[in-house]
């Protein structure tokens, strides 16, 4: 079999894949979906909406930087991007940013280096942000309420704002040898297009706090159908702190991180942390669902644009 060939059934194998992945997660979760079909449709109609709603942002968010980045990518492909992102982060080994980084490397032609390093530095902006959040809630709580302050959260979440000055670290590297400092600056590239464009920063940084809050009304829907009454405050400390499951990727789908870091800040705030372990269960799986039906779907279809580039790129080598 020539290799053209093997790429034209390159996104049938890769939507199989998809799809044995969804029914395996089915089989080994059957017992926990029987027990969602308990709850009532309109928390599942919220989280299911809520779900969406957050994969729509976090297509945007990528539209956004891979543009400035000079990628031509169509606001269905960000999207696409997005759901399959998730989807392979389902996998054992958690794939989501290498799928991502093939994807835009095979179809875009760009480079992993550029790429790599500004995704490291938009996650740096957003492990801010939440920072950000999680002090504005606690200072609302001091200031408003006169409420006695978590020490273990307001260190913790401190910590993560001053993660933004990693932002204005010194990305000249002419004083290293030539050799070394092409490559380093190869690297640095795609960080810079961050750290040189506070408008762009802003924006993806707003649709990230936004992304947050949709988060918080996912747990707060989750608690409230488990009879746990939260705030939405409490909620947003819960959603900005599991930005940090991103820095633990070796269980699919960062599976039992989150749960840890809620259950972490429920203990903290005064709650069983086991039924907030049971209510970050029933978010995912909700929002797993979601995202593998999604993600079969689009893998299919981004594969196919790959396939075609491919196939283009081969008539024309021809010509």
């Amino acid at each position: 079999m020539n290799v053209s060939k093997l790429k034209s059934y390159a996104p049938y194998i890769l939507s199989i894949t998809a799809l044995l992945v969804f029914i395996t997660y089915l089989h080994r979760n059957a017992d926990r979906y029987r027990q969602l079909l308990d709850l009532s449709v309109g928390a599942i109609s919220l989280l299911l909406g809520l779900v969406l709603m957050f994969t729509f942002t976090n297509g945007l968010i990528n539209y956004l930087l891979y543009r400035q980045l000079g990628v031509v990518l169509t606001f269905n492909e960000s999207i696409g991007l997005a759901a399959v992102n998730t989807l392979a982060n389902q996998l054992p080994f958690a794939g989501g940013m290498i799928a991502k980084g093939i994807y835009l490397k095979q179809k875009y032609e760009l480079a992993y280096t550029r790429f790599l390093s500004a995704t490291l530095a938009l996650y740096v902006c957003f492990v801010a942000a939440n920072g950000a959040i999680g002090i504005a809630v606690l200072a609302r709580w001091s200031l408003v309420d006169n409420k006695v302050l978590p020490m273990p959260l307001l260190l913790g979440f401190l910590g993560m704002l001053t993660t933004v000055f990693l932002l204005w670290l010194p990305t000249d590297v002419s004083f290293v040898p030539s050799k070394w400092g092409q490559r380093l600056a190869q690297l640095m590239d795609g960080w810079q297009v961050l750290s040189q464009n506070w408008l762009l920063v802003g924006k993806l940084v707003g649709l990230q706090m936004l992304m947050t809050l949709m988060f918080a009304g996912r747990f707060w829907i989750a608690f409230h159908a488990l009879s746990q009454y939260v705030t939405l405050a409490q909620c947003l400390l819960f959603s900005a702190a599991t930005i940090l499951t991103r820095l633990v990727s070796i269980a699919p789908g960062g599976l039992g991180v989150r749960e840890g870091i809620v259950a972490g800040v429920a203990y903290v705030l005064g709650f069983d942390a086991g039924v907030s372990v049971v209510a970050v269960s029933i978010d995912r799986l909700v929002a797993t669902s979601v995202v593998i039906a999604l993600g079969t779907i689009y893998t299919y279809i981004l594969s196919k644009k790959v396939t075609d580039t491919h196939q283009v790129q081969d008539r024309r080598s021809h010509e």
